[in-house]
């Protein structure tokens, strides 16, 4: 890891800071001696958030008058929140891209202390790699789903707004670790011995564990960094589905079946699933979103342009990040 020094004492504000990465994101600005500045709902679990050195705000997001707080020297902002499943198109636009012309433009009264921002974007916004390829950085935009287009529109506002202030884009796979409930649902599966294979072909994807993921979050953010302004990060592999179920049962000593799905069910059950949902607040566990999502072959980046632009490393390959997964989720009695 590279000099930290920036980051001594600064004042940090953390949007999606009870979720997944951001409380990761949390814990690692805290050790470094940051003044963490948390917007959270009122209604927000708080689960992973117990340190008394964070400083919460109580803001929704989703209030179009939202307003960040008056943080004199404001240092560094991370957006983390957003929407990964929701009901309607309108419900990811409104978070996933709405959100950030508020944010930013209130980061401008702010511009002078600012000395960074990370948006955290996703794979999603540029779209699966075509004939088994990997996206980067020059690929043609190609979101194909409603979250994906909008994650793709609320860097189009991160991007306007980098004009006036330093905001990097950073654009991760699929991320894993502790506290990770979807993925979860995956490794549940494999506990009981089956290996869940959808379609006949084999399907790829990108990881990164999110230890390393918040390590390139707060390396990005040096001011004195490369002056791109958007990055994919992964751990530098590619992974069939397959090879990570096995990955998985190694670890957890299990013999396992694979369970095939063929694709030409996946509308049905989609709309079953979506059909319960209208009968809840709560959007669908699969819909025909995702399923367009895990149909594609590919779901790849490339990580070359991060890795020499910032001499970064990932410190977790698949077994050490599974390894530290999957033993969080046996302690916390998740498996």
């Amino acid at each position: 890891m590279n000099d930290l020094s920036y980051l001594k004492g600064a004042t940090v504000l953390v949007t999606g800071a009870n979720g997944f990465i951001g409380s990761h994101l949390v814990d690692s600005l805290l050790s470094l001696g940051c003044n963490v500045h948390c917007l959270v709902r009122k209604s927000s679990n708080l689960r992973w958030l117990s340190s008394p050195k964070i400083q919460f705000h109580f803001v929704d997001l989703a209030d179009p008058s939202f307003k960040i707080p008056n943080l004199p020297g404001l240092d560094f902002v991370f957006h983390c929140a957003g929407l990964t499943k929701a009901k309607s198109r309108k419900e990811y636009f409104d978070i996933n891209s709405t959100v950030c012309s508020s944010l930013y433009e209130q980061c401008l009264n702010y511009k002078e202390s600012i000395k960074g921002i990370v948006h955290l974007s996703s794979l999603a916004a540029a779209g699966p790699g075509k004939n088994g390829q990997w996206v980067d950085e020059s690929t043609a935009l190609n979101p194909i789903t409603f979250y994906g287009q909008s994650k793709k529109s609320g860097e189009d506002v991160a991007l306007k707004y980098s004009d006036s202030l330093p905001i990097k884009v950073i654009r991760p796979p699929v991320v894993y670790g502790p506290r990770e409930e979807n993925l979860y649902t995956f490794f549940k599966l494999v506990k009981k011995g089956w290996g869940l294979q959808i379609g006949s072909s084999q399907k790829k994807l990108s990881l990164i564990y999110v230890a390393d993921l918040v390590q390139a979050m707060i390396a990005v953010c040096d001011p004195r960094s490369s002056q791109k302004k958007v990055y994919f990060v992964t751990d530098g592999e590619t992974y069939s589905w397959q090879e990570v179920a096995k990955a998985a049962a190694d670890k957890m000593n299990v013999s396992m079946k694979a369970l095939r799905i063929p694709e030409s069910i996946l509308i049905p059950i989609a709309i079953f699933f979506e059909a319960l949902a209208m009968l809840s607040a709560k959007p669908a566990l699969f819909d025909r979103q995702r399923m367009i999502d895990i149909r594609q072959s590919c779901w790849t980046a490339s990580s070359e342009n991060f890795f020499r632009d910032f001499n970064f490393v990932p410190q977790f390959n698949l077994t050490t990040g599974l390894t530290h997964t999957l033993d969080w989720y046996v302690k916390q009695k998740w498996l």
